[in-house]
């Protein structure tokens, strides 16, 4: 059986385990956000792994299939998808009444604090008349990093199918996503035992230098032992990939916090139990996944 789908067969494995564990009525009366966050983690994971298999399937096998059978454009409709979703996402912050709806829904599930510095102004807003504000470079900078980040992870889809690289597309995914959880376990142990200061205070206070240092070296470690595995690369090719996808990770993490902390939101959406919207779980892929996508396109 090949590496990628091992990867995937045991990652699911594990994450059904945790979430089976969690749902343990005692372990979920102590610990509901993780219960809800390892829930989400299931979802998607077997949305993603379930395009990606039928696509290498259908892929492996093409002879067999007809145009009546498009199977190999599962995933790229499930990037389109996230895309979409984040789009709507975006625009829904530039909306000044369905931003106040979602600050109040927020505020109804205990995701916001009651005061935030844009509440007040966005309530007075009609909510019959569309009022929309008036794009930063902020606003646009993100943007545009979504929209080549969609369209990096198309491309990056299509390179390593045509060079039957099929691990490559898992081990630049998941080297961002260990980091965001090696940065919280890191930060939970480590923060503010060597450094006084957070890592970017005015727009993420909950950021320590030392989850930044230690995430991005331990998630760079385990990284890139999977790519080893599912790329088939030199291993000091590997950590620098992956070292590199952790650290650009934190840059477009922090990234759309300063675009939250400029709207006044704690989440971009409640549609990810735990994470937050589509923006809050794929920050770490801004600006990472655009620039591997190149450099491995000009370089392969």
């Amino acid at each position: 059986m090949a590496s990628d789908i091992v990867f995937v067969i045991a990652l699911m494995g594990v994450v059904s385990a945790v979430w089976g564990a969690l749902a343990i009525p005692r372990l979920r009366r102590r610990l509901p956000k993780i219960y809800l966050i390892a829930r989400s983690w299931w979802f998607m994971l077997a949305a993603l792994f379930g395009c990606y298999a039928i696509a290498k399937i259908a892929d492996r096998h093409a002879e067999l299939l007809t145009s009546r059978y498009p199977y190999q454009w599962l995933l790229i409709g499930f990037f389109v998808l996230i895309g979409l979703r984040g789009g709507y996402e975006i625009k829904r912050i530039w909306c000044l009444p369905s931003r106040a709806r979602l600050i109040h829904k927020l505020q109804s599930r205990g995701l916001q604090p009651s005061v935030t510095p844009t509440s007040s102004a966005d309530h007075t807003a009609s909510a019959t008349t569309p009022h929309y504000t008036h794009p930063t470079g902020l606003d646009g900078l993100l943007s545009m990093a979504f929209v080549a980040l969609i369209v990096s992870l198309i491309a990056l889809q299509q390179l390593t199918w045509q060079r039957e690289q099929y691990g490559v597309l898992l081990f630049v995914l998941f080297a961002s996503q260990f980091n965001d959880i090696a940065q919280y376990l890191c930060g939970r142990l480590l923060g503010h035992r060597l450094f006084s200061r957070g890592l970017a205070p005015r727009i993420s206070p909950n950021k320590s230098i030392e989850g930044a240092i230690f995430g991005s070296m331990c998630a760079a470690l385990l990284a890139s032992l999977l790519g080893v595995w599912l790329t088939g690369f030199e291993w000091w090719l590997c950590l620098l990939a992956a070292y590199g996808l952790a650290v650009s990770g934190i840059a477009g993490d922090l990234l759309e916090s300063a675009f939250k902390r400029q709207h006044g939101i704690k989440d971009t959406g409640t549609m990810l139990a735990g994470h937050g919207g589509v923006l809050d779980r794929i920050d770490s892929l801004l600006i990472g996944v655009p620039i591997f996508t190149v450099l491995y396109w000009l370089l392969g």
